[in-house]
């Protein structure tokens, strides 16, 4: 099973997080890139972050993304003022990435979970910038005896945050 965030998650990110074409944004978790390269047509720059860079694709790299070797929390640690929009793919030690990214100045953020309880451990961990918990619900056609069905994929939990105070 591919571990790439599905195109319906991507939209619906990039929806709610609506950056703008000046905004840097941080991916963190960010395995392949997909996420990456989606949004590196619409900001001025992409961290792409993982501890693990081997499953990065080529094909969603460009020029505007720089893919970074660290952990989220030591690359927010460092390079966090310089971020505007986040998007947590990955989720260990969420709670102190989110602590670091609200310290560091981030205006919008979104916690991609595959498990309840993470979605809620990020909204508390959002404090006063947590602003909705989005389930996004997909099923994919397929043919089944010459008609067509649907196999759902498994749900997954968008959380966002954002600060008004920019």
């Amino acid at each position: 099973m591919s571990k790439r965030t599905k195109d319906e998650v991507i939209g619906i990110a990039f929806s709610k997080l609506s950056p703008d074409g000046d905004d840097v944004f941080a991916d963190i978790g960010c395995h392949s890139c997909k996420v990456s390269g989606f949004f590196s047509r619409y900001v001025r720059k992409v961290y792409a972050v993982d501890v693990d860079v081997s499953h990065v694709c080529e094909e969603y790299l460009r020029e505007n993304v720089e893919v970074v070797k660290a952990h989220g929390l030591e690359f927010l640690r460092e390079k966090g003022e310089e971020v505007d929009v986040v998007f947590f793919g990955g989720t260990r030690d969420l709670s102190e990435m989110i602590a670091v990214a609200i310290e560091k100045g981030v205006k919008k953020m979104c916690v991609s979970a595959a498990r309840i309880e993470v979605a809620l451990k990020a909204k508390k961990a959002m404090g006063d910038a947590f602003r909705e918990i989005v389930a996004v619900n997909v099923w994919r056609s397929y043919e089944l005896a010459g008609l067509t069905a649907f196999k759902p994929i498994n749900p997954v939990f968008l959380v966002f945050g954002f600060y008004d105070r920019f």
